[in-house]
This record gives structure tokens, sequence and C-alpha cells, in this order.
């Protein structure tokens, strides 16, 4: 029997993935915010902000009310910003039917500011008990997996026996998904991967070569292990596609949103011109660098990256200053 299933966010990785599925022949029913984008999609099959020169499957169907999108849909995949996860996740949970079991796909990253939860974990509480969550992250720039370029990815959950069939539902010859148990792990990995993105970006916006980048995105790692510890992950998730091999292709791309946000901030541009010229679309590493560092302080986990780059970001730190005090903690 098919699924049915639904997209929640019609940003970038959300269309992705909704694609992804329709072109495998899968009615998919992808729900957006903007008006514009359900008209778009629906009427043009494309999506020309967030996900530009893709031409989308006739089997992506766009909406803007949950209670077209929810109540029959088997699997979900939630592709909010993190920011937006509890609010969205609160107005979809009456739409969900107590009679029939659902499995909900996560590809929201960080951590959630006032509780210092992980997405998975805010899912879990405000949506009903027939949901099973699970999380999927990786080394997947959007436009690369739009454009059918060969991607592994890792979806995890606590509830292993839903793995199987979410890892077939995603599969195709350029999409090669993996199964984990350490949703915890990659859920992190995911979080903080785009902090250390954005101070790549700040190293390729002040010039300091590839010396700088290596020496940052091995503290970056470090600082992965050192959280997903506190939080009793598995270390080898670390150093596995959805840490390690993440962390490098958001780092290394031009196309990564987090680094093109620290390139941009070292350039000397503010964060009204930097949201201009992102057309909506998120950093989501401007509010990990937020939580995980109140997180830290909180927990006495010493993360001088994260450190600095929160202060830049959220203190007007000068960068200069920033990348002082940071060769002199480490």
């Amino acid at each position: 029997m098919v699924p049915e299933i639904s997209v929640i966010g019609a940003g970038g990785w959300g269309t992705t993935l909704g694609n992804l599925l329709a072109t495998k022949g899968f009615l998919v029913k992808i729900w957006s915010f903007e008006q514009e984008t359900v008209d778009n999609i629906n009427n043009f099959h494309e999506n020309k902000q967030f996900l530009p020169s893709i031409h989308l499957s006739s089997n992506l169907v766009a909406f803007s009310k949950f209670e077209e999108v929810i109540p029959n849909a088997e699997i979900l995949v939630f592709a909010v910003p993190s920011s937006h996860v509890r609010k969205i996740a609160e107005q979809i949970s009456p739409f969900f039917k107590n009679d029939q079991k659902y499995k909900l796909v996560s590809v929201s990253k960080g951590l959630e500011y006032t509780t210092f939860k992980l997405m998975s974990e805010v899912l879990r509480e405000v949506l009903p008990s027939n949901v099973k969550v699970a999380a999927l992250s990786g080394p997947n720039l959007s436009s690369e997996v739009a454009h059918m370029q060969p991607t592994a990815t890792v979806i995890a959950s606590i509830h292993e026996e839903i793995l199987p069939e979410l890892v077939d539902l995603f599969h195709t010859e350029y999409f090669k998904p993996y199964a984990i148990t350490d949703e915890r792990g990659i859920e992190i990995c995911g979080a903080v991967k785009n902090i250390t993105a954005i101070a790549v970006g700040f190293c390729d916006g002040l010039n300091l070569g590839n010396n700088s980048k290596g020496s940052i995105m091995t503290l970056g790692l470090h600082e992965m292990n050192r959280i997903g510890k506190h939080f009793g992950c598995t270390r080898g998730t670390f150093f596995g596609i959805a840490g390690i091999g993440d962390l490098i292709a958001t780092c290394s791309s031009k196309l990564s949103r987090n680094h093109f946000y620290g390139e941009e901030i070292a350039r000397g541009k503010t964060l009204d011109q930097i949201s201009d010229e992102m057309h909506g679309m998120v950093a989501e590493g401007v509010w990990a660098a937020e939580s995980i560092y109140q997180f830290a302080q909180e927990n006495g986990i010493d993360l001088p990256l994260t450190t600095q780059v929160y202060k830049v970001l959220h203190e007007g730190k000068l960068m200069e200053k920033a990348i002082k005090d940071l060769l002199a903690l480490i």
C-alpha cells in the first residue's frame, strides 16, 4: 500500500525532499506559510524563492492549511527553522487522528533556546504519542540533492523499528540513507556544524587561508564531541556521515547559507543586508550559536569556537579581536 506523505515547510530543503519523494512516484503534499510559494509550486512547478531553477514534479502539490496536509499523512517530513519548531508543532498537533499511526522525519537543526532541547525532544513533547519521530541529517546541501548529485545521509530514531521503511522510502540512485539509533548525536552534529561553517566563513571573508580553516574545522569537530559526550551520544557518530561528513560539506561549499553568512559578516555587511541577499532563507547557525553558547555556560562545557562566534554575532565583538582571543584559548 502506497503511504500518504506530507512535508511541513517549503524552504529549500523541505522542497528538495518533497520533490525527491514525488519523483519516485509518491503523491506528496507540501505546506507553505507563503501563499506565493504555494501558487508557484502548483501553477509553475517551481519554488522561485527557496529552490530556484529546479523543475518540480507534478506529484508535489502545495497547500496553505494544515488540515489539508496532516490528518491522512502516514509519513511527514518536518522542515521548518529550529526557532519555529515548537510553534508549528503546536499548530499541527490538533490535526493528527487518534486512531492512526504516524512517522515524522525531522530535518530541523538546532537546540531550542529557552529549554536547550533538541528538535526531536520538542516534537515528542508537543505532538501526540502516536507520532513516532526520526531525524535526518548529513552532508546534504539542498541544491546538490535537487540536482540529483550523489549524496549520503543518516536517518536516526529511538524507534528502531521504523528505520527500515524510512531508509527505503528516501533511497534513490543518487540519495543513499543509512540507519542508526543515535538520534541525539546526529541532531547535535547538525546544529554545531552550522556554527563552525559561520566561523569558516569569517576566515574566507578575511582571506585567512586554508590553514586557518582547517584548524577551525578541527576545533568544530572537537566541540561537537564535547557536547555529544554531555548528551550521552555515540562517539562514532561524530566521525561519520552526519558528523565530519556534514561538517566538511557545510564549511567548504559556497552553497552553504551559514558559510555565506559568516563570509558576508566578515566583509562588513549588516544583518539586514545579508537577510535581504538570502531572500528569506535562514542561516541556522546564527541561532544555534546563541542557544549552544548559553547551554555550555550553564553546564560548564568549554566551547571556545562557539563562544567567539556567539560574541561576534550577538554581542558585536570585533571579529579580529575574537580571532585573537580564540587563538589564545586553544
